[in-house]
């Protein structure tokens, strides 16, 4: 059926999705701007975000129009829940009322499921993104689409404001070109662990060092989009690998010219264990596969190992130039030690057949011993606080093994289910230091601190900036100084990959 029309420039997408309409429906429209929202159960802050969004699009763009299209996934042809679309369209409409018409005429709202585009029931963020890459194609107008998670509860005004001021700046700069904005951004300690561990040392292999790649928030011009559309779409980018495989397919395009730009903080629902049960498999191997086929289409990962060429960086704009002030995270209840040190006790024999396969024989034992001594440690209100010891050093050694052990061999399945174990343990070592930094060194000192678990406002910009940000950084560049570890890891494995000469 297309799309409803429920107000003034207000739509509403029903079943069966059809392929075309959306895109119809912003051909129609003609924004200048595609601000897209994939959703899943986000009723609660959607209508509100959707407003807040609205309001800076208005001001930040001028006399351009700008269309905001909801892709969600709560609402399927098997579960028809319809609570988010009907958030987001209920705010939309009560927006548009207190809008003169002259403003209304600049804005478009369309809220859709995405089960069924194309014949496709993958549920997942990848799946709600192809549907907004695949409809913007029929969209000549578009010259931007601004991709923002759906649970946000930001101010977007300074963030609008800086999308519109690198848009400028590029015009006059590579106006011709491509571009690509990621974010960076504070994010709690506990938080974004998968981009701190996992993408930022994985984008140094392509030459770039992006360590908001999964951030969530990103940016592409309508020439970047094109890289969306030609690529192939297996299951773990349709689900929650579809960030990491638009940075590295963005850093690996030469034309394209990065932004790392500066918005504060991320303020949202730090991802739970639920998700987190599923999400960094999808990640991982998403970027393994990436990475595998730009090293099988010309040989590029090979050529980085052994080059001295230096890390490139995006085009930084730092607090000083989006004018954006540190935010400070705040607080979070979602940590619970015991929680965590059960995941690493339950997990490893899940992994341990995977760990076994890839990583060297002493480096396995030395896990191996960390998970024995785990287990046999007490975890009472007075004992201190004990992870897998997986340390920064021990991490990167860990994904020099795995990489080489992946290049070598191909075998995906079995680098991914070694890395989503032991970037966690290689995590939970990283916060456990930060919860000494403030002071909680023991199981019951964790305990009580977990409930509110955060730093005092006076005290968060230096220590996220210094303990937090500054030590990220700082791996992922002794990470790319020492690559050519995975030579040497490569050349154990076997003698039959074609390792460059020195």
């Amino acid at each position: 059926m297309g799309f409803v029309k429920i107000y003034e420039n207000v739509f509403r997408g029903t079943f069966p999705v059809q392929e075309g309409a959306l895109g119809s429906l912003l051909a129609r429209f003609g924004p200048a701007h595609v601000v897209g929202h994939p959703t899943f159960r986000n009723a609660e802050n959607i209508g509100a975000q959707l407003r807040r969004g609205m309001e800076a699009a208005l001001a930040a763009f001028g006399e351009e129009r700008i269309a905001f299209v909801i892709s969600d996934g709560t609402c399927t042809m098997d579960r028809p829940d319809t609570s988010t679309l009907d958030a987001a369209l209920g705010a939309a409409a009560q927006f548009f009322q207190d809008l003169v018409p002259s403003l209304r005429a600049r804005l478009l709202v369309a809220a859709t499921p995405y089960d069924g585009y194309k014949g496709d029931r993958t549920p997942g963020k990848g799946s709600a993104l192809k549907l907004l890459f695949d409809e913007t194609a029929h969209c000549s107008s578009m010259q931007t689409l601004i991709l923002l998670d759906g649970d946000l509860r930001n101010d977007f005004h300074p963030w609008f404001r800086t999308f519109a001021a690198v848009f400028a700046e590029h015009r006059q700069n590579w106006q011709h070109r491509p571009f690509f904005i990621t974010a960076r951004y504070a994010r709690h300690f506990v938080d974004a662990s998968l981009t701190r561990f996992i993408v930022g040392p994985l984008t140094t292999l392509m030459g770039c060092y992006v360590p908001g790649g999964i951030s969530g928030d990103i940016v592409l011009s309508a020439k970047a989009v094109q890289h969306e559309r030609e690529a192939v779409w297996d299951d773990a980018r349709r689900r929650y690998g579809t960030d990491i495989a638009t940075t590295l397919d963005n850093i690996a395009d030469p034309q394209t010219v990065l932004y790392e730009v500066y918005l504060g903080a991320k303020l949202h629902d730090i991802t739970d264990e639920a998700k987190l049960s599923v999400m960094p498999g999808e990640v991982i191997g998403s970027a393994l596969h990436r990475l595998l086929h730009y090293e099988d289409r010309d040989g590029r990962i090979s050529r980085l190992l052994v080059s001295q060429d230096p890390l490139k960086r995006p085009v930084v704009w730092g607090p000083e130039k989006t004018g954006i002030a540190f935010i400070d995270p705040g607080y979070t209840n979602v940590f619970d030690v015991d929680r965590k040190r059960e995941t690493l006790l339950e997990g490893f024999a899940r992994h341990e057949k995977a760990m076994k396969e890839t990583l060297n024989p002493e480096t396995f034992r030395a896990v191996e011993d960390r998970v024995h001594r785990l287990r046999a440690a007490p975890f009472h209100d007075t004992a201190p606080v004990l992870f897998l010891d997986v340390t920064r050093d021990f991490w990167i050694r860990l994904l020099y093994e795995s990489l080489g052990h992946l290049f070598a061999t191909r075998q995906v399945d079995a680098v991914k289910s070694c890395l989503n174990y032991l970037y966690t343990a290689a995590f939970l070592e990283f916060c456990r230091e930060k919860l000494e930094h403030l002071g909680a060194r023991t199981y019951g000192a964790v305990r009580a601190l977990q409930m509110r678990l955060g730093v005092a406002p006076e005290k968060a910009e230096r220590f996220y900036r210094e303990e937090v940000d500054a030590v990220v950084d700082a791996m992922a560049l002794s990470f790319y100084r020492g690559r050519r570890a995975i030579v040497e890891e490569i050349r154990r494995r076997t003698s039959a990959f074609p390792v460059p000469p020195r």
